[in-house]
């Protein structure tokens, strides 16, 4: 045993040799290529678009992938393609020559670095492959500004006829920030590489801190950095140089230094991987807003490369809201059939009630259904467009009662709302019956009553001759003595007030005294702003300013889109209310639309206010109080 130890020490470290090899062998090829996956296009939520580039070591550009060689995680979950395409678009270039006295410097033959790099610059255009038409825009320190020229030639031309005062002019980084808003303009191709080729001097302070302020500008919008330093060498490290190379390693761009000495890049091969992308449509499954992960993952015969990319998302339930809303419906009988067989039926026998259903999180997208629910049970169902409306069956109300409806969305990835309780009043108005009427219908009874009328009447005039001598045993024979004439209890109706205080009689129904005041409140519709504002807005006799300013005698709506006394809202002499803007930048809407500044718009109830971006529902109140009275018996 001691013997064959050493032999199986050899044998398992040459195991562990040979796995290490082949571990390292993999791991080098994966890292050997990039894989670099573009932010998500989110417009058409759920529905993603992403574009993705492969790169060997050398920078070459990997072709002629296969969609059964891609596999695309979102937030760990593997995602089907809905399109995959290999595309070689042009690409959105800006020449951005900030120039200065360096450009000025000559070599021994006289010729300027200028001259160099419009020579250099003159060459790639000429030989930029027409297949591949790029987005060509040229913008100089000194006022030149030409963008998105229709054609490679008109480049070429305006290149050709620019001559500058190299030594007379001034450095001036704006115009990197100017070439990054045109880099950044919708672009007109599918997965178009947007970029900023920059030729300038090493920067001064100031122009260290502007460049610094437009790293986010650029990434944001991802726009690429090429730069060109043009200086002497002695500057090629300086704290300005070190601050182009940081703008361009952050915004994946590359970075040369040109003195007159170097050789200029080949720029028809530095643009040559822009030229080439991949396109991915998928129908993404995220429900929840914050930050999410795609993960794509390359196969080869080399083995697997993956890249990674870390994006934030609001994503949040569809908002339905019914659109002015009706706070009394009021059936009145009419009458149908025949005039030997009359039917007595209520009228409207049904209301439409207008919606909409809002996205907050500005995706709009398709909705399974809508559900309309009274009283909290299911009444209707739409469950294709337009969903933009219901009709409210009224048939089967005959008693007055006050209902309450709501209405819930559902879109396609099961988000759902529901809208908050709107009580509507249904009043059934049943006219008082005529007397003929009354009597037809009761005929029976008014005859019975008749007769016992004549039958009581007999009696009482045979007792009253003693024809009839009853022993009476409960005192009626004292009622007959005094003639009938004996006083009776009365009752008689005494007002109070809410501390039981005797106040006066009530002999005339009609001094009852009901004293009623108007009053309305706002109801935020949204679940955002009901944090904000927790409690509906109320308001009646006084004037309600409506502003973002906690100050005394001021509504505070803490919404980013409301100044300080936004909008007013008073009572007019007619007891209506009226809303008035007060000149604010974000405007007052009512029902979707501006009202005008400074003029009283009236309001209804159900009316949608939005003060700036902050909604609220009108709803108007009726507020009763009512003297309760009591009975006083009096002999």
């Amino acid at each position: 045993m001691l013997k064959t130890q050493p032999k199986k020490n050899y044998l398992r470290a040459v195991l562990i040799w040979i796995i290490l090899l082949s571990t390292t062998v993999t791991a080098g090829a994966q890292a050997g290529r990039v894989v670099d996956i573009s932010p998500p296009e989110t417009a058409e939520f759920p529905l993603m678009t992403i574009y993705f580039d492969t790169t060997e070591r050398d920078g070459s550009v990997i072709t002629d992938l296969l969609e059964d060689q891609i596999m695309l995680r979102e937030d760990g979950v593997e995602q089907e393609f809905l399109d995959f395409k290999a595309l070689t678009p042009g690409i959105q270039l800006v020449m951005a020559l900030n120039v200065s006295a360096p450009f000025a410097i000559q070599d021994i033959s006289g010729k300027s670095r200028f001259n160099y790099l419009t020579e250099a610059l003159l060459d790639w255009a000429n030989q930029t492959p027409l297949s591949s038409p790029d987005d060509l825009s040229l913008i100089t320190n000194d006022g030149v500004e030409l963008t998105h020229l229709d054609s490679k030639e008109d480049f070429i031309a305006a290149l050709e006829e620019y001559s500058p005062d190299l030594r007379e002019t001034e450095p001036d980084f704006n115009v990197l920030a100017r070439a990054i808003e045109i880099a950044s303009d919708p672009v007109d191709q599918l997965g178009m590489k947007r970029v900023v080729l920059l030729f300038t001097p090493p920067t001064t302070p100031a122009g260290s801190a502007a460049i610094e302020s437009l790293v986010s500008r650029a990434k944001d919008s991802q726009v690429m950095v090429y730069t060109i330093l043009v200086s002497s060498p002695a500057f090629f490290n300086s704290t300005g140089a070190e601050v182009l190379k940081s703008l361009t390693a952050e915004t994946n761009g590359n970075f040369f230094t040109f003195s007159g000495e170097e050789p200029l890049p080949d720029f028809i091969s530095l643009f040559a991987p822009l030229r080439s992308t991949y396109l991915i449509n998928y129908q993404s499954q995220i429900v929840t807003s914050g930050s999410h992960t795609l993960e794509l993952t390359m196969s080869s015969d080399l083995g697997e490369s993956q890249g990674q990319r870390e994006f934030f998302l609001d994503v949040q339930p569809p908002n339905p809201i019914f659109i002015s809303p009706p706070r009394v419906i009021t059936r009145k009988m009419v009458q149908t059939g025949s005039d030997t067989l009359p039917i007595a039926d209520f009228e409207p026998g049904s209301i439409t009630l207008g919606l909409i259903v809002e996205f907050p999180d500005q995706h709009p997208r398709e909705l399974e259904e809508v559900i309309f629910r009274v009283d909290g049970e299911v009444v209707s169902r739409l469950t294709e467009e337009p969903y933009d409306h219901f009709v409210w069956d009224l048939s089967q109300y005959e008693n007055s009662a006050v209902h309450y409806l709501t209405i819930e969305a559902v879109d396609l990835l099961g988000l759902s709302k529901q809208s908050i309780q709107t009580p509507i009043e249904v009043i059934i108005d049943i006219p008082p019956q005529s007397i003929s009427t009354i009597l037809a219908d009761n005929a029976p009874a008014f005859a019975g009553l008749a007769l016992v009328l004549i039958l009581g009447m007999l009696l009482f005039i045979l007792i009253s001759r003693g024809t009839i001598k009853p022993e009476f045993k409960f005192g009626l024979n004292r009622f007959f003595r005094n003639g009938g004439k004996e006083k009776n209890n009365t009752s008689q109706l005494k007002k109070i007030n809410q501390d039981g205080e005797f106040i006066g009689s009530s002999g005339n129904p009609n001094s009852l005294e009901i004293k009623k005041q108007k009053a309305f409140r706002l109801i935020p519709i949204s679940d955002v702003l009901q944090q904000q504002v927790p409690e509906p807005i109320q308001g009646g006799e006084d004037d309600v300013i409506l502003g973002n300013d906690p100050s005394p005698g001021i509504i505070n709506i803490p919404h980013p889109s409301v100044v300080k006394q936004h909008a007013r809202i008073t009572i007019q002499p007619d007891g209506e209310f009226v809303i008035t803007d007060e000149g604010s930048p974000s405007g007052t809407w009512i029902n979707y639309k501006q009202i005008l500044s400074n003029k009283p718009h009236p309001l209804k109830d159900g009316d949608i206010i939005h003060i700036g971006e902050a909604g609220f529902r009108y709803q108007l109140m009726d507020k009763a109080s009512d003297l309760p009275f009591t009975e006083e018996k009096t002999t």
